[in-house]
């Protein structure tokens, strides 16, 4: 099956930032977006990926869990990736090889596809933004954090689902939201290579 499987059931809809002043009857909502669950994978590495005005010479790094996803000025881009731990820890993040031949007119999903072409590095989705973003005055949410977990994998494309979204309001009361994991075929626990690894490592051990 093709294409990335991302789950995004968002229940306030980002106004991205446009510019630098804020519109009149509207205010800015702190978005804080976490990946929630990567301890139960620790045989796998999340990686991210920032392109924008403000990054000259972008690099790969670890996305730790449960920490806001970060993306500097708002006028970034987030691309989120993954790869075996093995791997980064015998090649080192700072090591991948970085693709600058990629044209300007690219963006979005099209341009992070081609960052590297490491056949160990699989790019996950350019479509969770982490900025903060506006909304209109009459929306009383000021803060908003929300949580992704990986469910599992369809071959070697990793599945992320927004699990709870939590608004926090400016008289500080709350507004918590359990989303539940719809069925998913052909979801397995670990993408096909590393299935394939741990069947062969088997068969050796017996």
């Amino acid at each position: 099956m093709k294409g990335i499987k991302i789950l995004l059931l968002i229940v306030i809809t980002p106004l991205i930032l446009q510019a630098d002043v804020i519109p009149s009857g509207k205010h800015i909502v702190h978005n804080c977006v976490k990946i929630s669950n990567l301890h139960d994978y620790p045989e796998i590495t999340l990686l991210g990926y920032i392109v924008g005005p403000s990054y000259d010479n972008p690099q790969f790094f670890e996305i730790m869990n449960k920490q806001c996803l970060e993306k500097g000025y708002k006028f970034n881009d987030l691309g989120l990736y993954w790869a075996q731990k093995k791997y980064i820890d015998s090649v080192g993040i700072e090591n991948i090889v970085i693709n600058t031949q990629i044209g300007p007119e690219l963006y979005g999903d099209a341009y992070f596809r081609q960052v590297t072409n490491d056949p160990n590095i699989y790019f996950i989705t350019s479509m969770i933004d982490p900025g903060d973003f506006w909304v209109d005055d009459f929306n009383h949410v000021k803060k908003q954090f929300s949580f992704y977990e990986i469910a599992g994998f369809i071959g070697t494309e990793i599945v992320l689902y927004l699990h709870q979204q939590t608004n926090i309001y400016r008289d500080d009361t709350q507004n918590v939201q359990i989303f539940e994991l719809p069925e998913i075929p052909n979801l397995q626990i670990l993408p096909s290579t590393m299935r394939d690894t741990s069947s062969s490592e088997g068969q050796n051990n017996n």
